[in-house]
């Protein structure tokens, strides 16, 4: 299965612009044989968590037959991100979805783990439903955002659920990279599944500078694939889904698990 994240800077509180630019990153890569195409989180608008309402899409609509449109005409399916979300008026979600080569949405997710750091409960509402394995060309895989990626136990019921890509949508800060990076590789090599992660660059109004680094990990933990810190660009990698199985017969934790014995699981 071929990869491909978009890493750009996303424009604060400028939905047109944004939209703009990954229409134009489509139009400009040579996607050849991709099979996903990888979109951060809340690249619609930004963390404008005061106005967000203004940029919420409703149902996800506009942004999902936008982005179905692009998924069909170039014949990918495409992990889009997050975006702000409202259901009929309520509260926002900063939700996560993905929609196929024939522009069918297959997966969303509302955010259930939000940033007490940046004040996220006041702003947006938690989701309430877990995430889910949903299939991209009949292989099992998840979509997380973000925060979630420090919850071991999120990624743990996915790959018992059967996911072999993990997919993580970010908008992570660069004076936490280290943990970014980290993380990633544990939560590959814990579960010994891929892990593609996709991240913003740039500085946002408010001053706040985000990682990039946006990167695809094997289920050895190696990364295959890297982008820099400070440069818009596409990180590509073929990944090989049977090294999977390779993986957890070599070092067989599946197995090993004495769930019986663990106090809290």
């Amino acid at each position: 299965m071929k990869i491909k994240i978009f890493q750009f800077q996303v424009i604060d509180s400028d939905t047109e612009a944004n939209l703009n630019k990954v229409e134009e990153m489509f139009r400009e890569t040579d996607l050849g044989s991709t099979d996903v195409v990888v979109l951060p989180e809340m690249w619609t608008s930004g963390y404008d968590l005061e106005n967000i309402r203004d940029y919420a899409a409703d149902n996800l609509e506009p942004v999902k037959s936008f982005i179905g449109r692009l998924a069909a005409d170039n014949d990918v399916t495409v992990v889009a991100g997050s975006i702000p979300n409202t259901y009929g008026g309520s509260g926002v979600y900063n939700t996560a979805f993905t929609v196929n080569n024939n522009g069918e949405l297959i997966y969303e997710y509302s955010k259930m783990h939000l940033v007490p750091m940046l004040n996220e409960p006041e702003f947006l509402e938690s989701g309430d439903k877990p995430a889910e394995v949903f299939e991209i060309n009949g292989e099992p895989a998840g979509q997380v955002i973000c925060y979630d990626l420090r919850f071991p136990e999120l990624f743990r019921d996915l790959s018992l659920s059967g996911a072999k890509i993990i997919f993580v949508v970010a908008e992570w800060p660069i004076e936490r990279t280290e943990h970014w990076i980290t993380l990633l590789k544990a939560r590959a090599i814990e579960n010994q599944c891929y892990i593609v992660a996709s991240n913003t660059t740039g500085t946002q109004q408010n001053g706040t500078q985000f990682a990039g680094r946006s990167m695809i990990i094997n289920p050895f933990g190696e990364i295959l694939a890297e982008a820099a810190k400070d440069t818009e660009e596409t990180v590509t990698a073929e990944l090989d889904l049977n090294y999977i199985a390779k993986v957890r017969k070599d070092i067989p934790i599946f197995d090993s698990r004495r769930k019986e014995l663990y106090k809290y699981l």
